[in-house]
């Protein structure tokens, strides 16, 4: 007998739905999505995801925001990684300028999207963590934000990126300060993997493959966790050409394996961080360019990528010459994840579904733009 349960996820809390939680600091816990399934035997038939409950409507409000004011918007989509979309706006208009930003920006530009990757993923990989860890993960992700306070004054919104580099350069000391942070990321990370190998019950868990990746447009940890490799950091952008550390493809496509390779990244994001801070120590001078005060983009069509967190996001502008764009439109992963969650959950035991939910990463505001 099929039965249909209507669920959310966080905190929405519709009436006459089921509510579930990923813990009360997951990334999951601002809600805002409700899934529609089917079940049988006490496992997931069909499944539909419902989002568009934050309307954002930021496209819409990039065409009447000069690009200076742009960039500040675009940070308020993945807010666990909220750097990520300062700098996709950021760089684009760079390209469509051919404007070179100053050279010491790009190893710091660099750091900060590491900085930002072990934020987004400590987040995520609180489902996996017992109390006393729990405690731990959420300490060190506190420092990291008190730490983001002291160089820009904002705790999760770094608003740092400047058309032609940074804000403002890390202040005296910052830098070294890392340091013990780092040291526990990494611990952190061994105690974690730890855990994730004391259990099976992510083992086989909502196999997404590589067919399905390329039918989704799916990338970042879930096509790595199928051994499908998109990653954009590899093409050498920002400082990426020399500092770029892989980590190691996984070929499952399970649950156990997406969390595996989070695990993996944290690792190659803290040795890119340490490389960038010896590469920022070579690189003197100043973290800004002169420009003008009344900034305008060449006509045309201008497009750029990063490697967000949980994958590849993407900028098309079009501009018109003027001091605003035409358009701005963002392709961001979670919606692309979000849609793949349909298939992936079909075949889930219902007792498993937070797990399977929880391993495939979005924020409810990335994609709902």
């Amino acid at each position: 007998m099929i039965q249909t349960t209507q669920l959310t996820i966080g905190g929405l809390g519709l009436p006459g739905h089921h509510h579930i939680s990923l813990g009360p600091r997951h990334p999951s816990a601002a809600g805002l999505i409700r899934i529609d399934i089917a079940s049988a035997h006490s496992t997931i038939r069909s499944a539909h995801v419902s989002t568009g409950y934050a309307h954002r409507a930021a496209e819409k409000l990039f065409e009447v925001r000069d690009y200076r004011s742009a960039i500040m918007l675009a940070d308020r989509h993945d807010w666990w990684s909220a750097f990520s979309g300062e700098l996709l706006v950021t760089l684009t208009v760079e390209e469509a300028m051919r404007l070179s930003p100053a050279v010491r920006s790009v190893p710091l530009r660099t750091l900060l999207a590491e900085l930002f990757r072990l934020h987004s993923h400590m987040g995520f990989l609180s489902h996996l963590a017992d109390d006393r860890l729990s405690d731990s993960l959420w300490d060190w992700i506190e420092r990291l934000r008190q730490a983001l306070l002291a160089w820009s004054g904002n705790r999760i919104h770094p608003m740092l990126v400047r058309i032609g580099g940074l804000s403002a350069d890390a202040p005296e000391g910052w830098l070294d300060a890392l340091t013990p942070l780092l040291d526990d990321a990494s611990r952190l990370a061994q105690a974690l993997r730890t855990r994730l190998a004391a259990t099976k019950r992510f083992s086989g868990l909502a196999t997404i493959g590589r067919e399905m990746c390329l039918a989704y447009g799916l990338s970042g940890p879930i096509g790595r966790a199928c051994g499908l490799n998109l990653d954009r950091r590899a093409s050498g952008y920002l400082a990426y050409d020399s500092l770029y550390r892989a980590a190691a493809l996984r070929k499952a496509g399970d649950a156990e394996a997406r969390f595996e390779v989070l695990l993996d990244e944290l690792d190659a994001s803290i040795e890119m961080i340490q490389a960038a801070r010896r590469l920022v120590d070579e690189t003197p001078g100043d973290v800004a360019v002169r420009l003008a005060r009344r900034l305008k983009v060449p006509e045309g069509d201008h497009a750029g990528e990063v490697e967000a967190p949980w994958g590849i996001a993407s900028c098309l502008l079009v501009s018109r010459g003027g001091q605003t764009p035409w358009r701005l439109g963002l392709r961001t992963p979670s919606l692309a994840n979000l849609s793949a969650l349909e298939q992936a959950l079909v075949g889930v035991p219902l007792d498993s579904l937070a797990d399977a939910i929880a391993s495939i990463g979005y924020t409810a505001s990335d994609a709902d733009k």
